[in-house]
């Protein structure tokens, strides 16, 4: 089976060039700065591009104000900016024309949120809904008596900038819709689960990302402290680059956390978590996160969805954790494989190395 894209390799070659991969040395433990061992490290980050089952309703009212209804929820990810860039962009109104609408049981039903799938289902179902209720605009314009547009091809009729286009004539698609439709117009759309498609059935379709890593080793203590990570994502169009890169510098940050300290201790006794609360169960703070960056490469599939974007929630946490072990790994020659990399396991081995 073919692969949609498939830019790792690129990632990679990007990440090295700009995270100076040259300076790492090969033999662990030779890279010092004074009493710190310092070390490199890098690891790939992949994950399939699902597309859930979704639907979505948008409604137009006499106003030219829009609103698009969906059950998924925004955990944080940005889910209504996208969603808004998409209904905008597709109806050919400016963006504070739309509302959208989430989170509601008696919305239309979604593949929900999580999975590094919102954007591809729930984007790719607003969009068809759009793609509807524009041709129904379009119709009304085709059909009005007495217009040039009446009985023209769809081609000679256009929506930009929240105005109607047909022949010479512009008018403001507010003031079409109070003459023409005042009682507004629905419509809705929907996307199968991608098992179903014959798209996914056809190709390979996976978002792709590398990590690199630098860290700093204590002689002494064993202290493990991250000085730089870096993320290089490929995971097709981009639909907005401050709400993806926020996504990514979070999983960063938690497979930060992952590796060098966050850890439930259960007492196998009782059956209890012993470390239940945040004064023992320790997450990174903003001493603890170093200089993060996040490129993101140019990338466009058009097997994935209408609009060409893949799933990259979960890149960020992918793939970070295991670049930082494998940089302690290089800066002490110590191959820890159980998060976190806590002291007990790494001082053992660094008598030899620290020396």
């Amino acid at each position: 089976m073919p692969f949609s894209t498939r830019n790792l390799v690129t990632c990679m070659q990007e990440g090295a060039r700009r995270f100076s991969w040259e300076r790492r040395r090969s033999e662990p433990g030779s890279l010092r700065e004074g009493r710190k061992l310092v070390g490199f490290g890098m690891a790939a980050a992949i994950r399939p591009n699902y597309i859930g089952a979704a639907a979505a309703s948008v409604r137009i009212d006499a106003e030219g104000r829009v609103t698009a209804r969906l059950d998924m929820t925004d955990i944080g990810t940005g889910t209504y900016t996208i969603l808004t860039q998409i209904a905008a962009d597709a109806l050919g109104v400016p963006l504070a024309a739309i509302t959208i609408e989430l989170g509601d049981s008696r919305y239309p039903l979604t593949a929900g949120s999580g999975g590094s799938w919102g954007a591809a289902s729930a984007g790719t179902a607003l969009l068809r809904a759009c793609e509807a209720l524009k041709r129904k605009i379009v119709n009304a314009v085709r059909t009005q008596p007495g217009t040039p547009a009446q009985n023209s091809g769809t081609d000679d009729v256009t929506i930009a900038a929240g105005a109607v286009r047909f022949g010479e004539r512009t008018e403001a698609l507010a003031e079409f819709m109070r003459r023409v439709a005042p009682q507004g117009l629905d419509a809705t759309g929907s996307v199968e689960a991608g098992a179903s498609t014959e798209s996914y059935r056809a190709f390979s379709q996976h978002s792709y990302g590398a990590h690199f890593a630098e860290v700093s080793v204590d002689c002494d203590t064993g202290e493990i402290r991250a000085r730089r990570l870096l993320a290089v994502i490929g995971a097709g169009r981009i639909l907005n680059a401050k709400t993806a890169r926020s996504q990514i510098l979070g999983g960063m940050t938690w497979g930060l956390g992952a590796a060098l300290m966050e850890e439930s201790v259960l007492d196998r006794r009782y059956g209890c978590f012993v470390n239940h609360d945040l004064a023992e169960y320790h997450v990174p703070v903003n001493s603890d996160v170093p200089d993060l960056d996040v490129v993101f490469i140019e990338e466009n599939d058009d097997k994935a969805n209408p609009f060409g974007a893949k799933g990259l929630g979960e890149l960020g946490v992918c793939g970070a954790g295991a670049a930082i072990a494998n940089a302690v790994y290089n800066a002490t020659g110590v191959r820890v494989r159980e998060f976190p990399l806590t002291l007990d396991k790494v001082l053992p081995g660094l008598a030899t190395v620290a020396l």
